[in-house]
């Protein structure tokens, strides 16, 4: 399987803070237990690595003022053609913007670096990075499914090693309150996922409710893992638009005769793997998302625009409207957004902000709550299902 990493882009002339924001980056990331051979770092030197198919941030290092000798024009270019995150970084201050960065960055809001404040502001770059590829533990969902009289053990494995390297986990046995409606629950989390890895049991499709698990995983385009057990002839269907299969062997458990825990190799396998579908299927479902969006808009006669933060803007009825994608179940989090688009919003003074979700096995409760947000805030949600009756409206 091609591997797919998050890549950190870095362009422009380096004023002596690249290889820091390259080691505090690597820093945080292990910290929060994510293993660093997910990323790869990319300048002018590797550029021909680069992928529009993986998830992409790049750090613009402007020029001194006056000095119009951009570097890696190019490169740059083909960055932001891609749409992918971008944040110019300048030094001293931010009152001669516009002079220290190519033209083709004037929209985009940059950062400042100074000496009186230089560790702050590298730490606030290295955050922004951080929020650009969703690497905090609340935005990395995975859902395992399994049959509890099959796999418990392994289940609970993966549970455990999963959390360890920066994962949030949903198992049923672990995750579910006594109290919460089970069924309901199951698919709401599914749909809050990135990932979902079946552990393939000999019996596992003998279930229905396993089998609506597969299907619901392929109808949310989720990326899938499909674990299966040694010597196990049960072909799972392959629907999912990214999926990677792994077939154990006996060797790969710690007593394989009954095929207890996995041994520490076949462990790493599965974590290495779920990153790299993970890095995949970030960037796929948000860009299904936004398509599907723009193409409904064109439909109608509308002029739908990506812009540099992945963002959609339009004009509806007389009014600058902007649709932000959120992947998974929108959240307060959501509407907060990033610190950079925030700073965006308040310079622009956009007041018709909407963010586009997909409502597909979300919970009644939380429909209803986004219907209270609604009613409280003035960015409002739109489920893209709704999309034509709202561009008609």
């Amino acid at each position: 399987m091609k591997s797919y990493c998050y890549q950190l882009i870095l362009l422009g002339q380096d004023f002596g803070i690249k290889d820091e924001i390259i080691e505090i980056f690597r820093k945080r990331v292990e910290d929060l237990g994510i293993v660093w051979k997910s990323f790869i770092i990319i300048d002018s030197e590797n550029f021909e690595e680069y992928t529009d198919s993986s998830p992409a941030f790049c750090i613009y290092l402007g020029s001194k003022k006056n000095d119009k000798n951009f570097t890696d024009l190019d490169f740059l270019t083909q960055v932001t053609k891609d749409a992918s995150l971008l944040l110019p970084v300048v030094q001293g201050t931010l009152d001669n913007f516009g002079d220290c960065i190519p033209e083709l960055l004037n929209n985009y809001n940059g950062i400042n670096l100074d000496e009186e404040d230089r560790s702050q502001k590298i730490e606030q770059i290295v955050n922004n990075i951080l929020e650009g590829f969703s690497l905090l533990r609340r935005n990395r969902k995975v859902f395992i499914s399994y049959k509890r009289d099959e796999s418990t053990n392994v289940a609970i494995q993966l549970y455990e090693t999963l959390e360890k390297h920066g994962f949030d986990v949903f198992l049923d046995t672990h995750s579910i309150r006594k109290s919460e409606p089970f069924q309901d629950e199951l698919w709401h989390q599914m749909a809050d996922s990135e990932i979902v890895i079946i552990l393939n049991t000999s019996d596992f499709l003998g279930s229905y409710w396993t089998k609506q698990e597969l299907a619901i995983a392929s109808q949310l385009l989720l990326g899938i893992v499909i674990i299966s057990w040694p010597e196990h002839t049960n072909f799972i269907p392959n629907h999912a638009q990214i999926s990677y299969p792994l077939l154990l062997q006996n060797s790969d458990f710690e007593n394989s005769y009954i095929y207890s825990t996995l041994k520490e190799r076949p462990l790493s396998k599965i974590i290495e793997n779920v990153e790299s579908i993970r890095a995949r299927t970030l960037a796929s479902r948000r860009d299904n998302l936004i398509s599907n969006f723009i193409k409904m808009a064109e439909e109608e006669g509308y002029q739908a625009y990506l812009d540099s933060y992945k963002i959609i803007s339009m004009v509806k009825n007389g009014k600058d409207i902007i649709v932000v994608p959120a992947v998974g179940i929108p959240k307060s989090l959501n509407y907060e957004l990033s610190s950079s688009f925030v700073e965006e919003i308040k310079k622009k003074k956009f007041e018709n902000i909407f963010i586009l979700y997909d409502a597909t096995c979300v919970r009644d409760f939380w429909l209803r709550h986004l219907k209270w947000l609604d009613s409280s805030l003035v960015i409002k949600s739109l489920n893209i299902l709704e999309v034509p009756a709202w561009l008609n409206s």
